[in-house]
Formats: structure tokens, sequence, C-alpha cells
């Protein structure tokens, strides 16, 4: 666990992730600032092995929050290269993570009608989208192109499509938000789509030895009649684009899917080898001891609890070493 490991072209010094906690610390312009700075060094400082910086906009459209980083201009280019060698000269590998809000934006933010796969309201506090056409399609693919174009340029080790938090990708993918039936709904390999596409032309631009991480969730789309098949058709396009890495996410990585006594994690395992990360409320060593038990991942993000406690991470190894 606390060992380095190589995947394929990524070295990691242990198989224990970052993964985002505090998020839209960035600048009102999206550049980087002092405070994330000073929060993701300080996070490499513990000894993860991998540091997942938080979502990226790859366009002003795709903007979810005043705060948020964004890296769809060579003016967050700087910004983002200075963070990426901080974060390595603390001895940590680093991955950006590349979002689109979607319809989860306000058109007071992006200056315009959010987009989405269907016309959708998630409330208040953003508008009502319109549904993208193929022209905008285009466009989207290109705008998450650019902004990995741009992460690699930054140093970046690791490139994470994000497919969840309700974003466009996950939007996508929900029948509760997509209810079109031509390239990009219906089936769930049309629902994957625009994420099929974003991965390979990203795959097409980028040097071959930077991986391509997909990040996704599946609890809120069980209720809508998601299923084991749906997972399985989503796994295999997602495989068949030549993703390197299944960043799957639970409310709790221990969690039973399908009414079967099986995770996410073993779920996912069945239709692929791809690498793992595992992810899920891991906020304490015998969660982690369990996870790890289960034999399907090959690394392990916590958030939040490498935050909330000074030298957890020397903590979590004093716990999990003496049972290895």
């Amino acid at each position: 666990m606390f060992d380095p490991v190589a995947l394929d072209n990524l070295a990691l010094r242990s198989r224990i992730v970052l993964s985002p906690f505090i998020e839209n610390q960035a600048q009102k312009n999206g550049t980087v600032s002092a405070q994330m700075m000073d929060y993701y060094v300080a996070m490499a400082r513990e000894g993860v092995g991998l540091v997942i910086i938080e979502s990226a906009y790859v366009a002003q459209q795709g903007r979810a929050n005043a705060n948020q980083l964004g890296l769809n201009s060579e003016r967050h280019l700087e910004g983002v290269q200075k963070l990426v060698k901080a974060i390595q000269s603390e001895g940590a590998t680093v991955g950006l993570r590349l979002a689109h809000a979607g319809a989860r934006a306000s058109e007071q933010i992006i200056g315009e009608q959010p987009i989405g796969p269907s016309i959708i309201n998630f409330g208040k506090d953003f508008d009502v989208s319109r549904e993208f056409d193929e022209g905008d399609a285009e466009e989207i693919v290109l705008y998450f192109v650019h902004a990995a174009e741009r992460a690699e340029e930054a140093g970046v080790d690791v490139i994470e499509i994000n497919g969840g938090q309700q974003y466009l990708l996950d939007q996508c993918l929900s029948t509760r938000y997509n209810n079109r039936y031509d390239d990009y709904g219906g089936s769930v390999e049309q629902r994957m789509h625009l994420s099929v596409r974003i991965i390979k032309s990203i795959k097409s631009r980028i040097s071959p030895k930077i991986p391509i991480s997909y990040l996704f969730s599946i609890h809120d789309k069980l209720e809508d009649g998601f299923t084991e098949d749906d997972l399985k058709g989503m796994i295999k396009v997602l495989v068949a684009a030549k993703t390197d890495l299944l960043h799957p996410v639970s409310i709790h990585v221990l969690n039973k899917f399908f009414e079967n006594d099986e995770t996410l994690l073993e779920w996912v395992a069945k239709f692929t080898r791809k690498p793992l990360i595992a992810e899920g409320n891991i906020k304490s060593p015998q969660i982690l001891k369990e996870a790890i038990a289960l034999n399907k991942a090959q690394l392990y993000a916590l958030d939040k609890v490498l935050y909330s406690r000074t030298n957890w991470y020397s903590f979590l190894q004093k716990k999990i070493v003496p049972a290895a």
C-alpha cells in the first residue's frame, strides 16, 4: 500500500490518492490562487502517491462556480504549471480533472444559456438548459482536447475526465436528464457517446505516455433503472476507447449493488482488467483495510480525512503496515 507501484507509464510512490475535497478556491478569472497552492502542496507532503487537482472547466460555458479552476485559456496555464511542479517537487505524481458543468451552470456565471443533453433545470441556483446539437458536441470535444493539451504542457502525469458529479457527461449517462433518442441518447452506449468521443480525441492529440482516467458514479441512477448490464455496457465502451484508469465513486466504498452482495469495485472488476481507483468515504484505517481485502483496486482515493487530521497519512501507515 505504501510502497512504490508502477501502472504502465504511471509511477507512484504509494497506492494512496488524494481526491480533491476542498474545491473552488481559484481566483475569479479561474487562475490558481495562493490558497490552492498551499492546500495541494501540503497534501503532497503527507506522502500520497497521486494528487488529483480539482475539476478545471474546459470552456466558459462549462463553468460551474465563480471560483472554479479554469483551463480553457492560455492565461490559466502558467498557474497550473507552477502548481503541478510544486506538487511534483514534494514527490507526488499529479493528476488533473477536466470537466464541463453542462446544465449545472448559471447564465450569471457563464454568460449564456447552459447546455445539456436535454432541457434540464437543476433548481434555483441554475438556469434551464437547452439541448446541445451536433455542432455543440463538436465544440465540446474540442474544448476537452484543448484543455488536455494545456494540461500536458503544464506537465501533469494523469488526465482525468469528470464523468460524475452530475456534470455534463454524467447528465448524458442519466436517463433522468437525458431523454433524447439520437447518437447521444437511448442505449447506454449512445448515452456514453460524447464521453467516448472526448477520450478518443484526447488520445489522438496528447502523448501516449499520459494515462487517461475516467471518473463516474452510478448511485443516483439506480432508482431510474440502471442495471448491471448498463454498467457492463458502459465499461465496455470506455475500455474500447482505450481509457487507462477507471475511477468508480460510491457513497461508501463497501456499499453493495444490484441486490447482490458485491461492491461497485467488484462489479466493475468483472468487466475489465484496467486499473481501478477505489473511492467512497474511506475515512478510517479499518474501512481502507476492508477495501484492500476486496483485492479489486490498484489505487485508493481519500479526501477530507487527509485534510482534517494532521499527519493522517503517517497515522494510516502505522495502522495498516503492521497488519500487512
